[in-house]
């Protein structure tokens, strides 16, 4: 378990150092969510500010997604650490939680950036909006960071693995809006207790899950 949690960080460490020395992504990824925020505020207005902060967030995440893979890509187009002596599930669960910390950094932009413009709070209770922020990142990138990586390499049967993954994100996105409408209810235990919250948490650890192994079955196929 000590080998799996370190073989962790030591990947994580490494994507955060490749991420803050090329300072243009980070830049690249706050002109990203703050133009986005700017369009969708234009063109869908705040008559829903939660709705859209969201919306923003999952076009900017889908757009920013393409980095976790193009990290790990060689000269030759093979992927560096598919020949690691280690198991492919870490790598693919290490991803998950770099581009988790992605997400986060994007919710944060768009955040600041609809509360600028609509100069409106976004939403009335704060522990419930920060939970779905958490659970709603947690899954999206699971999905993402799994496909993104299945995406440079994959081969025969293991294409099988590879279609089964893009539509989790179907009942992913109807849990996530499910739970969407009842953020601003003011009861945090009615909203903690509410089927699309538990459901979405529950989809969100089995996500976390099998993605991992899926990804290293169909890369070892």
């Amino acid at each position: 378990m000590r080998n799996f949690i370190d073989i962790v960080f030591l990947i994580l460490k490494k994507d955060l150092r490749i991420e803050f020395r090329e300072k243009l992504n980070l830049i690249y990824v706050i002109i990203l969510a703050i133009s986005l925020s700017l369009i969708g505020f234009t063109f869908i207005g705040s008559n829903n500010l939660i709705e859209l902060f969201f919306y923003t967030s999952l076009i900017s995440s889908l757009v920013a997604n393409q980095r976790i893979s193009r990290q790990e890509i060689s000269l030759d187009g093979e992927l560096i650490l598919i020949s690691a002596p280690i198991d492919l599930s870490i790598v693919c669960f290490a991803k998950i939680l770099f581009f988790m910390i992605i997400c986060l950094f994007i919710h944060l932009i768009v955040f600041i950036s609809l509360s600028l413009i609509s100069n409106t709070p976004l939403f009335i209770n704060g522990i419930n909006f920060i939970s779905l922020c958490f659970l709603f990142t947690l899954g999206l990138s699971s999905i993402l960071s799994t496909f993104s990586l299945m995406l440079e390499r994959v081969r025969g049967e293991g294409q099988f693995m590879f279609i089964l993954i893009y539509p989790l994100i179907l009942p992913f996105l109807i849990l996530g809006y499910s739970s969407i409408m009842l953020v601003n209810i003011s009861d945090s235990l009615f909203f903690f207790k509410s089927f699309p919250l538990q459901a979405l948490a529950a989809f969100d650890i089995l996500l976390l899950t099998i993605c991992p192994i899926l990804f290293s079955y169909s890369i070892r196929r």
